[in-house]
């Protein structure tokens, strides 16, 4: 993939993400959402939609469960804790101020994939987490 295709990805990904995060703030700061409850429901939904996948491949699931449990329930702990405390700032201070911060996190995210973890695709996934942080930034700037 050129890095023209992978920024062009992820400027669209990018876009897509200040979607979702205008939206998350109108939820938690118009309608006073509880960031917990928010996050709640929407694991709920995800969970729904994500289980039929899950089931058609529950050997596989299995074996990941047995050898990454630890890694599994970090995560399980860490990835909603983090977008609660999103949905929290959400709440009480500007969108452009959290959005690029939130997404800066994807750029370090990637980083590390590549340098500490050697991640397959490292250069398009740094470019693709750069065209992400600049869409943001840009959205921040706005």
């Amino acid at each position: 993939m050129s890095q023209g295709i992978a920024l062009r990805n992820a400027l669209i990904a990018g876009s897509f993400i200040a979607s979702y995060t205008v939206w998350d703030r109108h939820v938690v700061d118009h309608h006073h959402v509880n960031p917990v409850v928010f996050d709640g429901f929407t694991n709920i939904e995800f969970t729904g939609l994500l289980a039929p996948f899950a089931w058609s491949r529950r050997v596989a699931v299995a074996s990941i469960w047995r050898q990454h449990r630890r890694e599994v329930l970090i995560m399980a702990t860490l990835s909603p804790l983090a977008y609660v405390l999103v949905l929290t700032a959400l709440s009480f201070t500007h969108v452009s101020y959290v959005a690029p911060a939130r997404e800066f996190s994807i750029l370090i995210g990637a980083f590390l994939g590549a340098r500490v973890f050697k991640e397959a695709h490292a250069p398009r996934r740094l470019w693709c987490a750069t065209g992400m942080v600049l869409g943001l930034t840009a959205l921040a700037l706005a």
